[in-house]
């Protein structure tokens, strides 16, 4: 994964690092500024959010490599243990936690962004001969 395609990708990544590393009273500071914010800032749309966006990078990339062959697997296998990596270091923090259903909203959030993509791609990819007859 040495390709340029993939830096959106890792930065992304860093920028999840870093948010999994803020209290959660930094974040709640928002979320009482409005109705609308503390649903939209709520723990699992950011988790369906930020993983899905994450997926959708790392498919890019792999794409724009032409790595046709399992690209979807690798993408959300890759965002998943990703996801796992980000709670089990949440534990190390004092004022964090482990969360299994914030694993589960990664998934939700991997799953939706892999088949997106997949939409994107088909109706980008050229007809070939046979589904013009």
């Amino acid at each position: 994964m040495k390709s340029k395609h993939f830096i959106p990708a890792w930065i992304f990544a860093g920028l999840i690092v870093i948010s999994a590393s803020v209290p959660n009273d930094e974040l709640q500071k928002f979320k009482n500024l409005n109705n609308i914010l503390e649903i939209l800032l709520s723990d699992y749309i950011l988790h369906f959010v930020a993983f899905g966006i994450f997926a959708g990078l790392l498919c890019y990339g792999y794409y724009r490599n032409k790595e046709s062959f399992l690209l979807y697997l690798k993408a959300g296998l890759l965002s998943l243990c990703f996801g796992f990596f980000i709670e089990i270091y949440q534990i190390f923090l004092p004022y964090r936690s482990f969360d299994l259903h914030d694993i589960a909203s990664d998934c939700v959030g991997i799953v939706a962004a892999l088949l997106l993509f997949k939409l994107i791609t088909i109706r980008r990819e050229p007809q070939t001969l046979s589904s013009k007859q």
